[in-house]
């Protein structure tokens, strides 16, 4: 496998924007004020005062791609709510089901051991998303639970979900704090005092050499992971593929021998490997 150089892990460190998950989690993760801003600016109705708890979170999470880094920011407010901050770039198109396992994550904190139902403490799940996960044009998406006998009808459960979206074509249903905030995380386009202080963050972020070391070694494990995943797909497409040619010749009705034959010919492998997968596609038929 080719190895990113040093000089390519540093031209990325180099060209990396708030849009890098790193970065942005050491932005807001080690601000608080910044972050309160932040939500304030997402959340105004609730008039937060006070980020009483910020985390940055890079705990270890399974995942079948790979079993790496999750990257978010987890803050709780003076009133006990609790908030979970991610930046996405990609869409793996699965949102639904990161939200509901990032308010899982929410939720076991939001109610102490002893304590009623009625009692647990409000979650919010924040993504702010490079892309338009709804294709509305819109630059925030709100999720609810609804009766489906009556959509007018919401089940209240105290866990909100705000999908941000820096692609929108329209933000005149926002606030001109949302539209700049947007703008950076589309274009790091400096056009307020809030961006030009996360900007200044995101600097200082960068300036610093253990989260770039970090960011490096994330790089090269993300391009390993990346290597050895598509290998694999290749290989398993390639099964796939000589499987059903042993399939087919089986079916015309040729022998073992002149299966094993062609298929080793074809694809260039050994007799051997040839008869192993002829052995485990006609076995068991």
């Amino acid at each position: 496998m080719k190895k990113l150089s040093e000089q390519e892990l540093e031209k990325r460190w180099q060209q990396a924007t708030i849009k890098r998950d790193v970065i942005f989690t050491k932005t807001f993760g080690d601000n608080k004020a910044l972050t309160l801003e932040l939500l304030n600016i997402i959340l105004p109705e609730l008039k937060i005062k006070e980020i009483i708890d910020i985390v940055p979170e890079d705990r270890q999470k399974e995942n079948i791609v790979y079993r790496g880094v999750r990257f978010d920011v987890y803050a709780k407010d003076e009133k006990g709510r609790g908030y979970d901050i991610e930046m996405q770039v990609v869409n793996h198109h699965d949102l639904g089901k990161r939200i509901a396992f990032y308010q899982n994550k929410l939720s076991s904190r939001a109610l102490n051991p002893g304590q009623y139902f009625f009692e647990k403490r409000d979650t919010y799940v924040i993504f702010v998303c490079d892309f338009d996960y709804f294709n509305q044009g819109l630059p925030i998406y709100h999720t609810t639970m609804r009766l489906e006998e009556d959509l007018n009808k919401v089940v209240d459960t105290g866990e909100y979900n705000v999908i941000l979206n820096s692609r929108a074509k329209d933000f005149s249903s926002v606030s001109p704090e949302v539209k700049a905030f947007l703008d950076y995380i589309r274009d790091s386009k400096v056009s307020n005092e809030f961006t030009k202080n996360v900007d200044e963050e995101v600097r200082k972020v960068k300036a610093n050499t253990e989260t770039r070391d970090s960011f490096m070694d994330w790089e090269e494990k993300l391009a390993e992971e990346r290597y050895y995943t598509d290998k694999e797909a290749r290989e398993e497409e390639r099964s796939s593929n000589i499987s059903g040619v042993i399939q087919e010749l089986n079916d015309d009705g040729m022998s073992k021998k002149q299966v094993i034959r062609i298929v080793s010919n074809s694809f260039k492998i050994t007799k051997k490997e040839a008869q192993e997968y002829y052995d485990k596609e006609l076995a068991i038929k």
